[in-house]
């Protein structure tokens, strides 16, 4: 008993879903990484005695690593268009010879970083640091908040830019995951590298987009009053006495009670239907409403919260809804 929607009756919408993650530098090595990345020169590069940051899974050689962020993001600064990240004319990107990196696994963020809900805190220097962004992939010492909404408000373009702020210390790519620390003042020397008493504590939001999908089916007077249900066929209704030496077929294998065997799993519907169901006055109740693609493939399946009796002078319309 099968039916097509109309198209009219399906309706998916999209809708973003924010997750709240918390992870420290002792999570290095399982999807959070953070390491030192220096610009030198590539003349006899040996990847045994370079220097790098090595993780239970993967390291991470610091001249390679600058060059890479350089490529990808700092490239050309006079037109943020030929860099990854974002490009809305409010990022100040200037990387320095040397800079620091906390990078972020895919698996811990969906689709990106959710822009203005990172907060750092970091113990690599003298004092505890806290970091933050500001929404436009700009990251700043929360110590001299004032400071840096005061040079964001008149400098926002890279060819505008007449000088950097303390209080600026490095950008973020929220949907690649990775933070720049391009600040090499000592207050911010090794932030993010997991040095000092306590290492680093990197907070933010993921975000995910998720379709509800709503689909309305609509059982038309006099549609859909035949039923499957093993129970209507003949001599599968009922109760079901048991007598003599086979009752322990009942049981499964190791029970008390059992003897041996195993249950069947199939029964095999009957070809007949009890008098009832062939009435003209038999209704059946819906319980469940099942989903198909175009092959015929079973994909949802909608559990009604009660029976609904199906009356042949009715119709009726059903809603199934789910997020995937």
């Amino acid at each position: 008993m099968f039916k097509r929607l109309d198209p009219r009756d399906i309706n998916i919408t999209p809708f973003k879903a924010y997750k709240e993650f918390t992870v420290t530098n002792t999570d290095s090595g399982s999807g959070v990484y953070g390491f030192r990345a220096i610009s030198s020169s590539v003349h006899n590069f040996n990847p045994d005695t370079a220097p790098k940051t090595t993780f239970d899974s993967a390291s991470f050689y610091q001249m390679p690593s600058w060059f890479m962020i350089n490529q990808m993001y700092y490239r050309d600064t006079q037109n943020n268009f030929n860099n990854f990240g974002q490009n809305n004319g409010k990022q100040y990107r200037l990387l320095q010879p040397s800079a620091s990196i906390i990078s972020v696994s895919k698996d811990l963020y969906g689709e990106r970083i959710r822009p203005g809900s990172v907060t750092l805190s970091d113990d690599s220097g003298a004092s505890t640091l806290t970091i933050k962004d500001d929404g436009n992939g700009n990251l700043y010492d929360n110590a001299f908040s004032s400071s840096f909404a005061e040079f964001a408000a008149t400098n926002f373009s890279n060819s505008n830019f007449v000088k950097s702020t303390g209080s600026f210390v490095g950008n973020i790519f929220y949907e690649q995951g990775v933070l720049v620390f391009t600040n090499t003042g000592s207050r911010f020397v090794n932030i993010g590298t997991g040095t000092g008493t306590d290492g680093f504590s990197l907070k933010y939001k993921s975000q995910i987009t998720i379709r509800e999908h709503s689909y309305t089916c609509i059982i038309g007077e006099g549609e859909y009053n035949g039923t499957m249900n093993i129970s209507a066929t003949k001599e599968r209704s009922g109760s079901i006495n048991v007598s003599g030496s086979h009752s322990w077929k009942l049981f499964p294998p190791g029970h008390a009670t059992a003897k041996s065997g195993s249950y069947k799993d199939y029964y095999q519907q009957a070809d007949t239907y009890n008098n009832f169901v062939t009435h003209s006055e038999f209704r059946p109740y819906i319980t469940k409403v099942g989903l198909y693609n175009d092959f015929n493939e079973l994909i949802a399946v909608g559990q009604l919260s009660h029976p609904i009796k199906n009356d042949d002078d009715l119709s009726l319309g059903i809603n199934i809804r789910f997020d995937a």
